[in-house]
């Protein structure tokens, strides 16, 4: 059976997350982990000593859980649910946790109102870079409804190296949702010589999901991005965050909250394929 993992911290931003990934699993027949991480909270001052004891952080942390997948498991009684508290790092828990469980997919949680929240913090970045697995952000505020169209923003720039183009196609394929391919460009500034090269593996390596392709010329990415999610009733919107791509400049962090403050979908991030 599929897993999903979903992280939490028993924040409204988590909950949010747990229960859109609680009726994601009873839609894809899949079982879910509630993963928590809990660190000793230590005191400010000249001499930090601990507050109290990794026992006594276990105990709780074990307390809030059992007390969440109990409510869980009952609201969503035909999906299979366990709690796990693990100690340590919140992204290498789960690092660990997923590479011995291999996931079909790990939701986290985010907030779009406080930009204090984890949507802005390390964690959120590290976790959206570099976990190995398809990584879903639900936003604070987002219901699940069924994933009928997801969105991959391209520029066709080089865009065919180290992308997720096959585990896009497969994805949409598993959800049964529409496949949206939005090219952005201004003036032609990313045309050259190699571009019908490029698009014509992008055809070939998506073709399995039937995309619809669009295009928009427009100076400003995000805004081209926000412009589109909205008005066409995106789901998800698929990024692929590697190293110098397209997508990564999104991830600065003036372009992420423009995105955060106007897309209320979900973020999946997704890493090349093997």
């Amino acid at each position: 059976m599929p897993l999903i993992i979903t992280a939490t911290d028993f924040s409204d931003a988590a909950n949010y997350a747990l229960e859109y990934s609680c009726m994601l699993a009873n839609a894809v027949k899949a079982d879910v982990v509630v993963l928590h991480s809990y660190t000793v909270p230590v005191s400010v001052g000249d001499n930090p000593m601990p507050m109290m004891s990794v026992e006594e952080c276990r105990q709780i942390a074990e307390k809030a859980m059992m007390q969440l997948t109990d409510k869980l498991t009952v609201t969503f009684n035909d999906v299979r649910i366990n709690g796990i508290v693990m100690f340590g790092d919140i992204t290498e828990v789960i690092q660990d946790y997923a590479a011995q469980n291999k996931p079909w997919l790990i939701v986290i949680g985010n907030s779009i109102s406080n930009e204090e929240s984890v949507w802005y913090s390390g964690n959120m970045m590290s976790m959206l870079r570099s976990l190995p697995y398809p990584v879903l952000a639900v936003p604070e505020g987002c219901l699940y409804s069924p994933v009928s169209k997801i969105c991959f923003a391209c520029d066709y720039k080089k865009e065919t190296e180290g992308l997720p183009l096959i585990s896009i196609a497969n994805m949409a394929t598993t959800l049964g949702s529409q496949l949206h391919v939005l090219n952005i460009d201004h003036d032609n500034a990313n045309f050259n010589a190699e571009t019908p090269e490029i698009s014509e593996i992008l055809h070939e390596k998506l073709k399995a999901a039937n995309p619809q392709y669009h295009y928009a010329d427009a100076k400003e990415t995000d805004t081209a991005i926000i412009d589109f999610v909205n008005t066409n009733h995106i789901n998800w919107l698929v990024v692929a965050p590697h190293k110098h791509s397209f997508i990564e400049s999104l991830f600065r962090k003036s372009h992420t909250k423009e995105l955060a403050k106007h897309i209320n979908v979900p973020l999946l991030a997704l890493h090349a394929d093997l």
